[in-house]
């Protein structure tokens, strides 16, 4: 948060949380395992030294055990990849004196690096929040546009409450001097 009171800033945290860290160690090492366990029955010889796998046939079980280990080690690479770049991060701003509102994105390496897109305010219609009936939904804000475009604005990463949900849609439609939606 900034001390203008005419400027708002919402961080976006992206793919740097403990979930993708935990999932991707472990995808890691189960495919390497895997991997290496394909690995010993073609071979005949013992690469994991606290199992003996020398006794599985190479056809179907070892090329299987392979395949699984390479597909596992290359997801875990990718996800590793999207926590290193930090995919999704970035950084709402809301400026009244501009009369903009400015969402900015990082994304994969090439061209499209960054990704940002800025929005008038006499553009925006409302803030809708939209909840599903569902069990463990997250309720989500979106940024209304009068040419019936909606833009999300809510964080994925985390699990907030309806209630913070509901409070946050409430402060940025006061904020923004606009309609809100949904509740």
């Amino acid at each position: 948060m900034s001390n203008n009171p005419t400027v708002k800033y919402e961080t976006i945290p992206g793919s740097r949380c403990l979930s993708n860290y935990v999932f991707a160690t472990v995808l890691f090492s189960a495919g390497i395992a895997f991997f290496l366990a394909g690995l010993s029955s073609y071979f005949k010889l013992n690469l994991i030294p606290f199992a003996d796998l020398t006794g599985i046939f190479f056809l179907p079980q070892g090329i299987t055990l392979l395949f699984y280990g390479t597909a596992a080690t290359c997801l875990s690479v990718f996800i590793w990849l999207t926590i290193f770049l930090d995919i999704g991060s970035g950084l709402n701003t809301y400026d009244v004196d501009k009369g903009s509102v400015t969402i900015f994105r990082k994304g994969f390496l090439g061209r499209n690096r960054t990704i940002e897109f800025t929005y008038p305010i006499e553009e925006i219609e409302s803030i809708r929040l939209k909840s599903a009936e569902s069990f463990n939904s997250i309720p989500a804000i979106y940024l209304c546009m009068k040419d019936r475009r909606e833009i999300p604005l809510t964080n994925l990463n985390s699990n907030p409450t309806i209630r913070e949900v509901e409070e946050r849609a409430a402060n940025l439609a006061k904020f923004l001097n606009v309609y809100l939606d949904g509740m």
